[in-house]
């Protein structure tokens, strides 16, 4: 399952040496992911402190441990994505009425 992940670091993150531990976690968070080969792609918006990548998981459960720690310092979003081809196949099975 391809999941979209959006996430918002907390705004109330001010402090240099809370910034930089913020900072750190989304390193390991990363690398965590690409090291699982789990990410497929993502980034940060530039000017704000909000990220996205787009994860692959197996299941619920793995989507919860990919993702479970960082609801402690970001606000999280999550969508199933689906690939237009799956889409094209879903309009051509299933026709307007």
């Amino acid at each position: 399952m391809r999941l979209y992940v959006g996430f918002t670091a907390f705004q109330t993150y001010t402090d240099p040496a809370d910034i930089a531990r913020l900072r750190a976690k989304v390193g390991e968070k990363v690398q965590e992911w690409q090291q699982a080969g789990k990410l497929e792609t993502g980034g940060v918006f530039a000017g704000n402190r909000r990220g996205f990548a787009v994860l692959n998981a197996d299941s619920e459960n793995e989507a919860f441990e990919l993702l479970g720690d960082i609801a402690d310092f970001a606000v999280v979003e999550t969508h199933p994505l689906a690939s237009f081809d799956t889409l094209g196949k879903f309009f051509a099975e299933h026709p307007p009425s």
